[in-house]
């Protein structure tokens, strides 16, 4: 990326190198912001089906670990706390969606890579795992909220993380073929 902006009047090095990680940064977590913000609520204690996971793994794979948990865990909690449909009702779960969600993008953008000469085989793996986390942690949490009840966490979150997950390779698949790169960073 930093060659194509050399010669346009812009400076080179580390200043730039720090502009281009904070533009990444902002885009990336917006992305999983808006993402999440397409949802379909659920009755409590289940809180919202969304594509916010969709958007998340896009960030942890094509950016790493640093910016894929930056961007997963501030840009999910940002919809728990402040969403225009739903008026902050799941402000409950903030605290727990940013380290949540922080971790999974971190686990997502660190394994993207496990396999070497497997990196599509990798990836979903690396997703996977990061949604056997998550779901956990929310049934952890949800069960401290809510009680027994948060048992049916499992049965709904993990048919979903299946949906979320093939989505993701589909939208990477397609975003590759645009970009014509692997990986951003």
């Amino acid at each position: 990326m930093s060659n194509s902006i050399k010669g346009r009047g812009r400076p080179s090095g580390v200043p730039e190198a720090r502009a281009i990680l904070v533009a990444y940064t902002a885009v990336t977590t917006a992305l999983v912001y808006v993402t999440t913000c397409i949802a379909v609520p659920m009755p409590r204690p289940l809180g919202v089906w969304h594509l916010g996971d969709v958007g998340s793994f896009i960030a942890a794979v094509l950016f790493g670990p640093r910016i894929g948990a930056f961007a997963c865990g501030v840009g999910a909690m940002l919809f728990d706390v402040w969403n225009p449909l739903y008026q902050s009702s799941f402000i409950q779960w903030a605290p727990a969606t940013l380290v949540i969600r922080g971790v999974m993008g971190y686990i997502v953008g660190r394994l993207r890579r496990m396999i070497p000469g497997r990196p599509r085989l990798s990836e979903v793996l690396a997703m996977a795992l990061s949604h056997v986390w998550k779901n956990l942690a929310y049934f952890s949490y949800d069960y401290a909220l809510f009680g027994p009840v948060a048992y049916l966490d499992l049965v709904t979150f993990f048919p979903l993380s299946v949906i979320d997950i093939a989505a993701a390779a589909l939208a990477l698949s397609a975003l590759r073929r645009y970009l014509r790169r692997e990986y951003i960073t």
